[in-house]
């Protein structure tokens, strides 16, 4: 799919907050996959419509995150199309990413918790052939085609419970990230 021979991965998601599985992700695939670079890119707005931390603060602790790997970046593309209709849709994202860099190739990052639902993606047919998909593992997740590495069993859900709970979370999100929240009284 790399046109130029230089590819990117996007590893997309809420990052309500990043943590340190999703690291891992971009690690992996950084380190196993041949791309040049990861790009996390922080949904605008949930394509379920779930709620969600504000946006900026949700991109600037995907930066704090980003720190940690060398080749990892924050890709705001999506906040690029907030005023048009199908923003939040990953084909529309994709399209947009495709037109505005024509000399990149790019891969789509997803787990195996979100391979079953793709059937729910808008014009899933379509994104499969605009970018190669690569599929990582999560524990307690079915596994695909069994080759995808599996990471630990960290949500951010979990982690946003734990810390309404004053409960904590500094083995699940990378320090930057958390001292980040703490500042912020995120998810509170």
């Amino acid at each position: 799919m790399t046109r130029a021979g230089r590819e990117v991965a996007l590893l997309g998601g809420s990052f309500n907050p990043p943590h340190v599985a999703h690291v891992m992700a971009a690690y992996w695939t950084l380190a196993t996959q041949g791309v040049s670079e990861v790009w996390l890119l922080p949904a605008y707005r949930h394509p379920f419509g779930k709620s969600l931390a504000p946006y900026e603060e949700r991109v600037r602790m995907c930066e704090l995150a980003a720190e940690a790997v060398r080749g990892v970046q924050v890709c705001t593309a999506e906040a690029e199309l907030a005023d048009d209709p199908l923003v939040g849709k990953t084909f529309r994202t994709l399209e947009h990413l495709v037109e505005k860099h024509p000399a990149l190739g790019f891969a789509l990052v997803i787990g195996t918790d979100i391979v079953g639902e793709t059937d729910r993606w808008y014009r899933w047919d379509e994104v499969q052939r605009l970018v190669r998909i690569i599929v990582v593992g999560r524990q307690g997740r079915p596994a695909g085609a069994g080759r995808e590495p599996l990471l630990p069993a960290v949500s951010s859900t979990d982690i946003r419970s734990r810390i309404e709970r004053g409960e904590s979370v500094s083995a699940l999100v990378p320090a930057r990230v958390l001292r980040f929240i703490e500042e912020r009284g995120l998810y509170r």
